[in-house]
């Protein structure tokens, strides 16, 4: 009964432990978004220049993490989900600013407009003569839904490459996206396309996004962490 009675307890004081820990661990969400963060076939690991401050500041700090890779839509959900629920590389907008910590920024990228050589979206020169034509987007992208909060016709496809197919067949006139990705995807040799950059948008930071609901000192350690890394 006594020997029982220890085992319970050191059974108890084990599953106590490990819970704690794995209610410590980091649940990190991304998407395929090159060259910020994507799925290295060749490395078999997520990578990217926003995934290496995401990596330097979890193993700064020390706590454990992992990175997964999702459709835009679902890793930014499950950032909304828990505590230590984050998702990179997301950009920083007015009605996203209450939800989350912002850890950051970890990269800048650019909000640009882009059409097919040789078509009527080519010739425009500012953002407001878009708005005869249909702009695509990615799904829950904040470029896109800021145009669609403006009044733009918009449509939105959930992985964000098929907007390529549909700038090519005209079922959109415009594609809002960052020039680096666009060039980026063109360096690996994917199947690409003529086109034209139009309109530059804006310049926008993006950032590591945590639940509101992490602890602060957690997530000042976090900013600490991305600090210390930016300034080597």
């Amino acid at each position: 009964m006594q020997l029982s009675l220890v085992f319970f307890l050191a059974l108890f004081s084990t599953s106590g432990a490990v819970s704690a820990q794995v209610e410590k661990s980091y649940q990190i969400s991304t998407e395929d978004y090159p060259p910020y963060n994507y799925y290295n076939s060749k490395t078999k690991a997520i990578v990217g220049l926003a995934t290496n401050k995401v990596r330097r500041a979890m193993e700064k700090s020390g706590v454990e993490y992992q990175i997964r890779l999702y459709p835009w839509l679902r890793a930014y959900n499950r950032a909304l989900s828990a505590p230590r629920h984050c998702v990179y590389s997301t950009a920083r907008t007015p009605d996203r600013e209450a939800l989350f910590h912002w850890i950051g920024p970890l990269v800048t990228v650019e909000w640009a407009l882009f059409a097919k050589k040789g078509t009527p979206a080519a010739s425009i020169q500012k953002l407001e003569e878009a708005r005869q034509f249909v702009i695509g987007g990615l799904e829950g992208d904040a470029s896109l839904s800021e145009l669609k909060r403006q009044g733009f016709k918009t449509e939105s496809v959930v992985t964000n490459w098929l907007n390529k197919d549909k700038l090519v067949g005209q079922r959109i006139q415009l594609w809002i996206d960052d020039p680096v990705y666009i060039d980026f995807e063109k360096q690996k040799g994917t199947e690409f396309f003529d086109y034209v950059k139009v309109v530059k948008i804006a310049s926008v930071d993006l950032y590591l996004a945590c639940n509101i609901k992490t602890p602060s000192a957690e997530i000042e350690l976090l900013k600490k962490s991305v600090a210390a890394s930016d300034s080597r």
